[in-house]
Protein backbone atom coordinates (compact mmCIF):
# COMPACT_ATOMS: atom_id res chain seq x y z
CA UNK A 1 0.00 0.00 0.00
CA UNK A 2 2.99 1.85 -0.42
CA UNK A 3 2.41 5.53 -1.94
CA UNK A 4 4.95 7.25 -3.22
CA UNK A 5 5.08 11.22 -2.03
CA UNK A 6 7.73 12.78 -4.28
CA UNK A 7 6.95 16.30 -2.80
CA UNK A 8 8.69 14.98 0.22
CA UNK A 9 11.75 14.05 -1.61
CA UNK A 10 12.27 16.85 -4.11
CA UNK A 11 12.25 19.15 -0.43
CA UNK A 12 15.80 17.73 -0.08
CA UNK A 13 17.18 19.39 -3.49
CA UNK A 14 17.47 22.73 -2.15
CA UNK A 15 19.59 20.62 0.06
CA UNK A 16 21.70 18.70 -2.03
CA UNK A 17 22.36 21.83 -4.53
CA UNK A 18 23.56 23.19 -1.14
CA UNK A 19 26.98 20.77 -1.04
CA UNK A 20 30.37 21.85 -1.76
CA UNK A 21 32.02 20.78 -4.63
CA UNK A 22 34.69 17.90 -4.26
CA UNK A 23 37.83 19.97 -5.10
CA UNK A 24 36.79 22.14 -2.46
CA UNK A 25 36.21 20.12 0.24
CA UNK A 26 38.93 18.58 0.03
CA UNK A 27 41.44 21.33 0.96
CA UNK A 28 39.54 22.47 3.80
CA UNK A 29 40.95 21.46 6.98
CA UNK A 30 38.75 19.82 9.42
CA UNK A 31 35.60 21.55 11.18
CA UNK A 32 33.00 20.12 13.48
CA UNK A 33 29.32 20.49 13.62
CA UNK A 34 27.30 24.02 13.71
CA UNK A 35 25.18 24.83 17.12
CA UNK A 36 21.95 23.62 15.85
CA UNK A 37 18.99 22.03 18.03
CA UNK A 38 20.18 18.60 19.36
CA UNK A 39 18.89 15.49 21.39
CA UNK A 40 18.93 15.58 24.98
CA UNK A 41 20.31 13.20 27.07
CA UNK A 42 17.11 11.80 28.15
CA UNK A 43 16.50 11.33 24.08
CA UNK A 44 19.22 9.67 23.48
CA UNK A 45 19.61 7.11 26.36
CA UNK A 46 15.93 6.74 25.47
CA UNK A 47 17.56 4.54 22.79
CA UNK A 48 18.59 1.89 25.03
CA UNK A 49 14.81 1.46 26.55
CA UNK A 50 12.48 -1.51 24.98
CA UNK A 51 9.09 0.63 23.36
CA UNK A 52 7.28 0.68 26.40
CA UNK A 53 10.41 3.08 28.51
CA UNK A 54 11.56 -0.05 30.35
CA UNK A 55 15.00 -0.83 30.67
CA UNK A 56 16.17 -4.22 30.54
CA UNK A 57 19.14 -3.70 32.68
CA UNK A 58 16.88 -2.81 35.61
CA UNK A 59 14.07 -4.57 37.55
CA UNK A 60 12.94 -1.54 39.25
CA UNK A 61 11.24 0.01 36.53
CA UNK A 62 8.29 0.01 38.75
CA UNK A 63 7.97 0.01 42.86
CA UNK A 64 5.41 0.13 44.80
CA UNK A 65 7.20 2.20 47.63
CA UNK A 66 10.20 3.48 46.02
CA UNK A 67 8.97 5.24 42.70
CA UNK A 68 5.88 4.93 44.00
CA UNK A 69 4.81 4.48 40.17
CA UNK A 70 2.69 0.89 40.18
CA UNK A 71 -0.58 -0.01 41.56
CA UNK A 72 -3.55 -2.70 41.35
CA UNK A 73 -7.07 -2.77 42.34
CA UNK A 74 -8.32 -0.93 39.87
CA UNK A 75 -10.65 -4.01 39.17
CA UNK A 76 -12.41 -6.68 42.35
CA UNK A 77 -10.66 -9.21 41.11
CA UNK A 78 -6.56 -9.91 39.66
CA UNK A 79 -7.67 -12.76 37.93
CA UNK A 80 -7.25 -12.62 34.02
CA UNK A 81 -10.58 -11.80 32.22
CA UNK A 82 -12.26 -13.35 29.53
CA UNK A 83 -12.47 -11.02 26.64
CA UNK A 84 -16.05 -12.13 24.21
CA UNK A 85 -16.00 -10.75 20.40
CA UNK A 86 -18.52 -7.72 20.06
CA UNK A 87 -21.95 -8.25 18.54
CA UNK A 88 -23.22 -6.09 16.04
CA UNK A 89 -24.86 -3.90 18.42
CA UNK A 90 -21.08 -2.54 19.64
CA UNK A 91 -20.04 -2.20 16.13
CA UNK A 92 -22.75 -1.09 14.36
CA UNK A 93 -22.38 2.72 13.26
CA UNK A 94 -18.97 2.36 15.45
CA UNK A 95 -15.65 4.34 13.66
CA UNK A 96 -12.34 2.53 14.43
CA UNK A 97 -8.85 4.56 13.60
CA UNK A 98 -5.70 2.76 13.55
CA UNK A 99 -2.51 5.15 13.88
CA UNK A 100 0.95 4.27 13.12
CA UNK A 101 4.44 5.77 12.13
CA UNK A 102 7.61 4.76 10.49
CA UNK A 103 10.91 6.82 9.36
CA UNK A 104 14.06 5.86 7.11
CA UNK A 105 17.41 7.64 6.62
CA UNK A 106 19.65 7.94 3.93
CA UNK A 107 23.22 9.07 5.78
CA UNK A 108 26.75 9.47 4.13
CA UNK A 109 29.45 9.81 6.59
CA UNK A 110 29.15 13.59 6.74
CA UNK A 111 24.97 14.26 6.54
CA UNK A 112 22.20 12.36 7.10
CA UNK A 113 18.43 12.81 5.46
CA UNK A 114 15.49 11.71 7.55
CA UNK A 115 12.00 11.10 6.41
CA UNK A 116 9.27 10.16 8.77
CA UNK A 117 5.59 9.56 8.28
CA UNK A 118 2.58 8.88 10.57
CA UNK A 119 -0.86 7.70 8.86
CA UNK A 120 -4.15 7.47 10.53
CA UNK A 121 -6.83 4.51 8.89
CA UNK A 122 -10.84 4.70 9.74
CA UNK A 123 -13.27 2.14 9.46
CA UNK A 124 -17.02 2.65 10.10
CA UNK A 125 -18.60 -0.99 10.79
CA UNK A 126 -22.47 -0.94 10.06
CA UNK A 127 -24.87 -3.35 9.95
CA UNK A 128 -27.16 -1.74 7.30
CA UNK A 129 -27.37 -0.80 4.13
CA UNK A 130 -25.03 3.09 4.43
CA UNK A 131 -22.39 3.72 2.07
CA UNK A 132 -19.06 2.60 3.60
CA UNK A 133 -16.98 5.06 5.36
CA UNK A 134 -13.44 5.27 5.37
CA UNK A 135 -10.57 7.18 5.12
CA UNK A 136 -6.92 7.17 5.07
CA UNK A 137 -4.57 10.37 6.23
CA UNK A 138 -0.68 10.58 6.83
CA UNK A 139 1.74 13.54 7.59
CA UNK A 140 5.14 13.75 6.72
CA UNK A 141 7.98 15.25 7.83
CA UNK A 142 11.79 15.53 6.57
CA UNK A 143 14.99 17.06 8.19
CA UNK A 144 18.47 17.09 7.85
CA UNK A 145 21.18 15.85 10.78
CA UNK A 146 24.09 18.18 9.80
CA UNK A 147 27.63 16.24 11.09
CA UNK A 148 30.55 17.77 8.61
CA UNK A 149 30.61 21.35 9.04
CA UNK A 150 32.67 21.10 5.97
CA UNK A 151 29.98 19.31 3.55
CA UNK A 152 26.96 22.48 3.37
CA UNK A 153 27.91 25.73 1.65
CA UNK A 154 26.10 28.91 3.82
CA UNK A 155 22.84 28.26 1.53
CA UNK A 156 21.76 25.62 3.38
CA UNK A 157 20.71 28.00 5.82
CA UNK A 158 17.85 29.32 2.85
CA UNK A 159 16.62 26.12 1.76
CA UNK A 160 15.67 24.30 5.50
CA UNK A 161 13.79 25.71 8.07
CA UNK A 162 16.36 26.11 11.39
CA UNK A 163 14.03 27.41 14.35
CA UNK A 164 14.07 24.47 16.53
CA UNK A 165 16.16 25.14 19.25
CA UNK A 166 17.40 23.58 22.46
CA UNK A 167 15.68 23.63 25.69
CA UNK A 168 17.42 25.15 29.06
CA UNK A 169 16.12 22.36 31.02
CA UNK A 170 17.26 19.50 29.03
CA UNK A 171 13.60 18.45 28.46
CA UNK A 172 14.17 17.83 24.45
CA UNK A 173 13.47 19.90 21.76
CA UNK A 174 10.14 20.77 21.24
CA UNK A 175 8.94 19.95 17.53
CA UNK A 176 5.11 19.72 17.72
CA UNK A 177 4.38 22.85 17.00
CA UNK A 178 7.11 23.50 13.48
CA UNK A 179 5.48 20.34 12.15
CA UNK A 180 1.75 21.42 12.99
CA UNK A 181 2.54 24.25 10.54
CA UNK A 182 2.99 21.94 7.77
CA UNK A 183 6.29 23.66 6.09
CA UNK A 184 7.90 21.98 3.24
CA UNK A 185 11.29 22.86 3.95
CA UNK A 186 13.17 19.75 5.73
CA UNK A 187 14.49 21.01 9.96
CA UNK A 188 18.09 21.31 10.10
CA UNK A 189 19.13 19.87 13.10
CA UNK A 190 22.55 18.67 14.75
CA UNK A 191 24.87 16.63 16.27
CA UNK A 192 26.42 17.29 19.65
CA UNK A 193 29.41 15.21 20.65
CA UNK A 194 28.98 16.53 24.26
CA UNK A 195 26.80 14.17 25.00
CA UNK A 196 27.17 10.62 26.22
CA UNK A 197 26.20 9.26 22.92
CA UNK A 198 29.43 9.99 20.80
CA UNK A 199 27.56 7.83 17.26
CA UNK A 200 26.48 10.77 14.72
CA UNK A 201 24.26 7.98 13.32
CA UNK A 202 22.58 7.26 16.32
CA UNK A 203 22.00 10.69 16.89
CA UNK A 204 20.27 10.79 13.18
CA UNK A 205 18.49 7.68 14.26
CA UNK A 206 16.99 9.65 17.45
CA UNK A 207 15.99 12.47 15.51
CA UNK A 208 13.99 10.05 13.43
CA UNK A 209 12.36 8.12 15.92
CA UNK A 210 11.55 11.98 17.59
CA UNK A 211 10.05 13.15 14.51
CA UNK A 212 8.14 10.32 13.65
CA UNK A 213 6.39 9.92 17.38
CA UNK A 214 5.56 13.69 17.00
CA UNK A 215 3.45 12.91 14.05
CA UNK A 216 1.65 10.19 15.35
CA UNK A 217 0.71 12.60 18.30
CA UNK A 218 -0.47 15.29 15.79
CA UNK A 219 -2.92 12.34 14.35
CA UNK A 220 -4.71 12.30 17.36
CA UNK A 221 -6.63 15.42 16.13
CA UNK A 222 -8.18 14.00 13.34
CA UNK A 223 -10.74 11.74 15.44
CA UNK A 224 -13.99 13.44 15.23
CA UNK A 225 -15.71 14.27 17.98
CA UNK A 226 -19.39 13.43 16.86
CA UNK A 227 -18.65 9.83 15.90
CA UNK A 228 -18.39 6.81 18.72
CA UNK A 229 -14.98 5.83 17.65
CA UNK A 230 -12.01 3.49 19.12
CA UNK A 231 -8.72 4.87 18.22
CA UNK A 232 -5.92 2.47 18.30
CA UNK A 233 -2.46 3.77 18.43
CA UNK A 234 0.86 1.79 17.70
CA UNK A 235 2.97 2.05 20.86
CA UNK A 236 3.04 3.45 24.58
CA UNK A 237 0.76 6.22 25.99
CA UNK A 238 4.01 8.28 26.58
CA UNK A 239 6.59 7.80 23.40
CA UNK A 240 9.94 7.29 24.54
CA UNK A 241 11.43 10.16 22.22
CA UNK A 242 8.94 12.77 22.75
CA UNK A 243 9.70 15.56 24.67
CA UNK A 244 7.42 16.55 27.81
CA UNK A 245 5.65 19.57 26.49
CA UNK A 246 5.26 18.15 23.08
CA UNK A 247 3.77 14.90 24.72
CA UNK A 248 1.48 16.80 26.70
CA UNK A 249 0.46 19.05 23.71
CA UNK A 250 -0.08 15.96 21.74
CA UNK A 251 -2.38 14.55 24.17
CA UNK A 252 -4.38 17.34 24.76
CA UNK A 253 -7.44 16.88 22.57
CA UNK A 254 -7.93 13.54 23.54
CA UNK A 255 -9.65 15.60 26.79
CA UNK A 256 -12.32 16.99 25.03
CA UNK A 257 -13.35 13.03 23.74
CA UNK A 258 -16.85 12.03 25.21
CA UNK A 259 -17.86 8.84 23.31
CA UNK A 260 -14.11 7.98 21.54
CA UNK A 261 -11.45 6.01 23.42
CA UNK A 262 -7.72 5.95 22.90
CA UNK A 263 -6.15 2.18 23.58
CA UNK A 264 -2.25 2.30 22.39
CA UNK A 265 -0.80 -0.75 21.83
CA UNK A 266 2.40 -2.42 21.60
CA UNK A 267 2.47 -5.55 19.33
CA UNK A 268 5.91 -6.91 20.13
CA UNK A 269 6.34 -7.60 24.05
CA UNK A 270 9.09 -9.91 23.97
CA UNK A 271 11.06 -7.56 26.06
CA UNK A 272 8.03 -6.45 28.23
CA UNK A 273 8.81 -6.20 31.80
CA UNK A 274 5.09 -5.17 33.37
CA UNK A 275 3.76 -8.67 34.58
CA UNK A 276 7.42 -9.17 35.86
CA UNK A 277 7.78 -6.40 37.61
CA UNK A 278 4.39 -6.43 39.35
CA UNK A 279 4.86 -9.77 40.76
CA UNK A 280 7.72 -8.38 42.58
CA UNK A 281 5.82 -5.22 43.65
CA UNK A 282 2.90 -6.98 44.93
CA UNK A 283 4.31 -10.68 45.56
CA UNK A 284 1.10 -11.87 46.69
CA UNK A 285 -0.11 -12.58 43.15
CA UNK A 286 2.46 -15.08 42.91
CA UNK A 287 0.17 -17.15 45.09
CA UNK A 288 -2.84 -16.16 42.83
CA UNK A 289 -1.61 -17.30 39.69
CA UNK A 290 0.69 -20.38 40.98
CA UNK A 291 -1.08 -21.55 44.11
CA UNK A 292 1.14 -24.07 45.42
CA UNK A 293 4.02 -23.81 43.50
CA UNK A 294 6.27 -22.16 45.75
CA UNK A 295 7.76 -19.79 43.08
CA UNK A 296 10.16 -17.16 44.52
CA UNK A 297 11.22 -14.14 43.58
CA UNK A 298 14.19 -15.04 41.69
CA UNK A 299 12.66 -17.45 40.26
CA UNK A 300 10.34 -14.87 38.37
CA UNK A 301 13.33 -12.59 38.05
CA UNK A 302 14.94 -15.50 36.33
CA UNK A 303 12.40 -15.09 33.41
CA UNK A 304 13.64 -11.90 32.31
CA UNK A 305 10.53 -10.56 30.83
CA UNK A 306 6.41 -11.05 30.37
CA UNK A 307 6.14 -13.71 27.62
CA UNK A 308 6.75 -16.85 29.90
CA UNK A 309 4.93 -15.61 32.82
CA UNK A 310 1.57 -14.47 30.21
CA UNK A 311 2.07 -17.97 29.05
CA UNK A 312 1.12 -19.69 32.44
CA UNK A 313 -1.21 -16.99 33.80
CA UNK A 314 -3.55 -16.16 30.03
CA UNK A 315 -5.33 -18.32 28.57
CA UNK A 316 -6.49 -17.73 24.39
CA UNK A 317 -9.01 -15.36 24.79
CA UNK A 318 -8.59 -13.76 28.13
CA UNK A 319 -6.63 -10.44 29.34
CA UNK A 320 -4.94 -9.92 32.43
CA UNK A 321 -5.42 -7.58 35.05
CA UNK A 322 -6.03 -4.14 34.93
CA UNK A 323 -2.15 -2.14 36.19
CA UNK A 324 -2.17 1.69 36.74
CA UNK A 325 1.73 1.78 36.03
CA UNK A 326 4.17 4.35 34.22
CA UNK A 327 7.97 3.67 34.01
CA UNK A 328 10.32 5.59 36.21
CA UNK A 329 12.10 6.49 32.69
CA UNK A 330 8.65 8.15 32.01
CA UNK A 331 7.08 9.12 35.43
CA UNK A 332 8.12 12.58 35.26
CA UNK A 333 6.01 13.18 32.10
CA UNK A 334 3.19 11.54 33.84
CA UNK A 335 3.19 14.02 36.47
CA UNK A 336 3.76 17.21 34.71
CA UNK A 337 1.03 15.83 32.29
CA UNK A 338 -1.43 15.34 34.93
CA UNK A 339 -0.72 19.01 36.69
CA UNK A 340 -0.74 20.52 32.95
CA UNK A 341 -4.25 18.45 31.46
CA UNK A 342 -5.42 18.31 34.82
CA UNK A 343 -6.28 14.59 34.56
CA UNK A 344 -5.21 12.05 35.58
CA UNK A 345 -3.60 10.41 32.60
CA UNK A 346 -1.62 7.57 33.85
CA UNK A 347 -1.45 4.33 31.68
CA UNK A 348 -3.66 1.79 32.45
CA UNK A 349 -2.45 -1.55 31.23
CA UNK A 350 -3.32 -4.94 30.04
CA UNK A 351 -2.09 -7.59 27.82
CA UNK A 352 -4.24 -10.25 25.81
CA UNK A 353 -3.32 -13.51 24.75
CA UNK A 354 -5.03 -14.11 20.94
CA UNK A 355 -6.98 -17.70 20.43
CA UNK A 356 -5.74 -18.21 16.35
CA UNK A 357 -2.53 -19.86 16.06
CA UNK A 358 -0.02 -19.02 16.84
CA UNK A 359 -0.92 -17.20 19.81
CA UNK A 360 0.35 -13.90 20.15
CA UNK A 361 0.41 -11.46 22.52
CA UNK A 362 -0.42 -7.62 22.98
CA UNK A 363 0.15 -4.69 25.58
CA UNK A 364 -2.64 -2.13 25.82
CA UNK A 365 -2.90 0.91 27.58
CA UNK A 366 -5.59 3.44 28.11
CA UNK A 367 -5.34 6.74 30.14
CA UNK A 368 -6.74 6.35 33.42
CA UNK A 369 -9.19 8.99 33.42
CA UNK A 370 -11.36 7.55 30.34
CA UNK A 371 -11.89 4.07 32.95
CA UNK A 372 -13.08 6.67 35.68
CA UNK A 373 -15.07 8.34 33.67
CA UNK A 374 -16.67 5.42 31.67
CA UNK A 375 -15.80 1.90 32.48
CA UNK A 376 -18.06 0.23 30.25
CA UNK A 377 -16.68 2.11 27.47
CA UNK A 378 -13.23 1.13 28.20
CA UNK A 379 -13.66 -2.55 28.46
CA UNK A 380 -15.73 -2.24 25.06
CA UNK A 381 -13.19 -1.09 23.70
CA UNK A 382 -10.47 -3.52 24.78
CA UNK A 383 -12.93 -6.14 23.38
CA UNK A 384 -12.99 -3.89 19.97
CA UNK A 385 -8.96 -4.33 19.77
CA UNK A 386 -9.03 -7.86 20.46
CA UNK A 387 -11.13 -8.52 17.99
CA UNK A 388 -9.22 -6.43 15.73
CA UNK A 389 -6.28 -8.49 17.09
CA UNK A 390 -7.86 -11.51 16.04
CA UNK A 391 -9.03 -10.04 12.73
CA UNK A 392 -5.06 -9.07 12.11
CA UNK A 393 -4.07 -12.45 13.17
CA UNK A 394 -1.88 -11.47 15.46
CA UNK A 395 -1.78 -7.67 15.08
CA UNK A 396 -5.19 -5.71 15.37
CA UNK A 397 -6.15 -5.33 11.73
CA UNK A 398 -6.56 -1.53 11.10
CA UNK A 399 -3.26 -1.21 12.58
CA UNK A 400 -1.73 -3.31 10.02
CA UNK A 401 -3.46 -0.95 7.48
CA UNK A 402 -1.62 1.82 9.10
CA UNK A 403 1.32 0.36 9.27
CA UNK A 404 1.10 -0.69 5.44
CA UNK A 405 0.39 3.21 4.43
CA UNK A 406 3.13 4.61 6.35
CA UNK A 407 6.19 3.16 4.60
CA UNK A 408 8.50 4.91 3.01
CA UNK A 409 10.46 2.73 1.24
CA UNK A 410 9.40 4.18 -2.37
CA UNK A 411 10.70 7.35 -0.95
CA UNK A 412 13.92 6.10 0.42
CA UNK A 413 14.72 4.62 -2.61
CA UNK A 414 14.58 7.76 -4.83
CA UNK A 415 16.52 9.78 -2.12
CA UNK A 416 19.02 7.55 -2.04
CA UNK A 417 19.49 7.92 -5.84
CA UNK A 418 18.84 11.55 -5.91
CA UNK A 419 21.51 11.88 -3.14
CA UNK A 420 24.62 9.70 -5.25
CA UNK A 421 23.18 11.48 -8.61
CA UNK A 422 24.37 14.62 -6.56
CA UNK A 423 27.45 13.23 -4.94
CA UNK A 424 28.72 12.61 -8.64
CA UNK A 425 27.67 15.60 -9.49
CA UNK A 426 29.66 17.44 -7.09
CA UNK A 427 32.75 14.79 -7.40
CA UNK A 428 32.44 14.03 -3.41
CA UNK A 429 33.83 10.81 -2.65
CA UNK A 430 31.62 9.83 0.29
CA UNK A 431 30.73 6.51 1.39
CA UNK A 432 27.07 6.16 1.76
CA UNK A 433 25.67 4.48 5.14
CA UNK A 434 23.31 2.04 6.20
Amino acid sequence: MDSLNVTLVKAFEGVLDSLVDGHSYAMMPPKGPRDLASLSEAELKSKGLNANGESAARDDNYDRYTHKNISIGVEDSVLPKIIGLPDSNQIDGLSICGIDGSNQRVGVNSFYLILARAAIVNFKYTTGNEPPYFYRRHRDASAVTWIDGNIFKESLIEVTNNRLKNEKKEDGVRILDYLNRNGELPFLVGYDHKKGDKSPSSHALGWAVKFQQALELLCLKEIELDKKTVCIKDGPLFSTSTSIDDTIEGLRPILLWKNQTLVCVSKNISDSKLILETLISFPELIEVYFPGDEITRDTILSLGSDLLLLQRILQPGHRSLLIKAVPIARQGVCEKAKEELMEDITPLHCFYRGKIRPQSYIRMEVPFFMWKNNKDLVEEALAIVAWQHELGGGIPFIQSVAEDLCQLNYEKELLEKQTLAALNSKQLDLAQQE
